[in-house]
């Protein structure tokens, strides 16, 4: 996102902020331990805990009501939809 925004002119230090509706992922993002329930996630999707370590990103929750990215990846009901339009 950061190297996007230089394309484009815009210069930020400051952290990207990512919205996420899923706690165990923001959970596994900042805990750097290992255990065996997460031994069957590829090395590639650690990308995430280092760019979180190296505060290059911030994980926040958000209710998944208000989750705008789902108007893009799922079938909503009308309500739902016209909420997040």
């Amino acid at each position: 996102m950061k190297e996007a925004l230089k394309d484009v002119n815009i210069g930020t230090e400051q952290p990207i902020t990512i919205y996420c509706d899923n706690t165990s992922a923001i959970n596994l993002s900042k805990n750097p331990m290992m255990h065996s329930k997460t031994k069957h996630i590829p090395i590639n999707y650690h990308f995430l805990h280092e760019q979180v370590a190296e505060k290059n990103i911030i994980l926040e929750y958000i209710n998944t009501k208000e989750q705008i990215a789902n108007i893009f990846t799922k079938p909503l009901p009308r309500e739902s939809f016209e909420h997040l339009r």
